[in-house]
């Protein structure tokens, strides 16, 4: 982030920022792979030194992390999710942080599960 890393993204869709869980070896108690980045309007052009990654559309079940930000609302939410029964599939899970996470004191960051 205080490389400026973001705003070097081409083809940006919007200032969303993601946070994609993909490439799980069995759930989220084994290793799996992180993603920080910006929904693009297509990986023709992604700049040295940055992987592009994409993934099918699936079902998803939407969860949100509302509070302050700096309080760990996100972490707080996940170890719910992690404890509940939720039939996940592993595949690729995402946080979106956009015009609702802009204020870290009373945030709302949406977290997609793939069931």
């Amino acid at each position: 982030m205080s490389l400026g890393l973001l705003e070097k993204i081409p083809n940006k869709l919007d200032s969303a920022i993601y946070c994609l869980y993909t490439d799980y070896e069995k759930d989220h108690t084994k290793p799996y792979t992180t993603l920080i980045g910006c929904r693009v309007a297509h990986l023709g052009s992604v700049p040295e030194g940055m992987i592009g990654k994409s993934f099918p559309a699936g079902n998803y079940l939407k969860r949100i992390a509302k509070g302050n930000l700096l309080q760990g609302i996100v972490f707080d939410e996940w170890t719910k999710i992690w404890q509940s029964d939720i039939p996940r599939a592993y595949t690729t899970d995402f946080e979106v942080y956009g015009e609702k996470a802009r204020d870290p004191e009373n945030a709302a960051v949406d977290i997609w599960l793939s069931v």
